[in-house]
């Protein structure tokens, strides 16, 4: 199981990687990447949600 800090470094290098990817010219779309990104951001939010709550 992850930490909520190192969700949010991984979710981090991979938005830095899909920007960078962007910017050289390498738009081919790679549906794991941005299911991974999607996981990680519902991950952080509910993590976020459960903390206040508990």
């Amino acid at each position: 199981m992850l930490t909520l800090k190192e969700k949010l470094y991984m979710l981090k290098l991979l938005k830095k990687q899909r920007r960078k990817f962007l910017f050289f010219g390498y738009a081919k779309k790679d549906s794991v990447h941005d299911q991974l990104v999607e996981k990680l951001e519902q991950m952080v939010r509910n993590e976020s949600v459960n903390k206040e709550h508990l």
